[in-house]
């Protein structure tokens, strides 16, 4: 379990007029989670730390703790699904990642699934997330730095051997820039361009169509990740990693 301050957050989504009072509520809310699942109380847990999550907050911490409060109240589609999130946010986090593949293989024996290949994102989206978008900003912020200075180092300089030995550096940070400016694209496109979620029920039926009159096409378990390719109401259809697809309820599925 971590703890962590919120004021920060706070003032920057709720403004600088009420948010004192707003990092207070939330500091308690938080409080109030630590201690409902110090004392077993993981219902309780759960309830304060979503409060603070619909406040706005973005934090690895949060998610982090309000996974564990759903692995601890045995859901373990929700506790995927917020360990998977405080990895987005910091893909460097040892025990969330122990944790994450815990619970995975948890979810993977008490409910077996037909299909095959379903586990894994596609290979693009799982090299986009070994980067935070934060590491990655800060990257390319330094090789672009170095390019100019770079550039305008071997702009500046008289011909000769300095000049000449020089060229090869800024070459690299060219490519260098163009290489994290890619990745940094690529991070993005991801984060607001493809919609992926994490089933949440224990078992879901996957149906044909937008609707429950539907046959179903396979059920599966909680926390498999999926794309979700299109909406129709309250229904949305979702693609699996190994191609399959079909509709479900949007609320069974909960959006990274």
């Amino acid at each position: 379990m971590r703890a962590i301050p919120f004021l920060a957050a706070a003032v920057a989504i709720l403004g600088s007029s009420t948010g004192a009072r707003a990092d207070a509520q939330l500091d308690a809310s938080f409080e109030r989670g630590n201690q409902a699942y110090l004392h077993g109380d993981y219902k309780a847990a759960i309830d304060a730390y979503e409060q603070v999550l619909a406040a706005g907050i973005v934090h690895e911490d949060l998610e982090y703790n309000l996974a564990n409060a759903y692995v601890k109240a045995d859901r373990l589609g929700p506790a995927i699904l917020h360990y998977e999130r405080a990895l987005s946010l910091d893909p460097s986090q040892e025990d969330v990642q122990q944790n994450l593949k815990i619970v995975r293989e948890a979810a993977a024996s008490r409910w077996q699934d037909k299909l095959q290949g379903e586990e894994r994102d596609a290979f693009w989206v799982r090299a986009l997330q070994l980067f935070s978008p934060g590491g990655l900003t800060l990257l390319f912020l330094a090789i672009y730095t170095a390019m100019f200075g770079l550039a305008l180092t071997v702009y500046l300089l008289p011909t000769g051997f300095l000049r000449v030995s020089l060229l090869p550096l800024l070459v690299f940070a060219v490519v260098g820039t163009a290489g994290t400016g890619g990745l940094l694209l690529g991070r993005w496109w991801l984060a607001n361009r493809v919609e992926r979620g994490v089933v949440l029920p224990d078992e879901m039926a996957v149906k044909e169509g937008p609707d429950a009159n539907y046959q179903t096409s396979f059920l599966v378990h909680a926390g498999l990740r999926v794309r979700i390719v299109d909406h129709d109401q309250d229904w949305v259809k979702v693609q699996f990693a190994n191609g399959l697809e079909g509709w479900t309820r949007e609320r069974d599925v909960g959006r990274l």
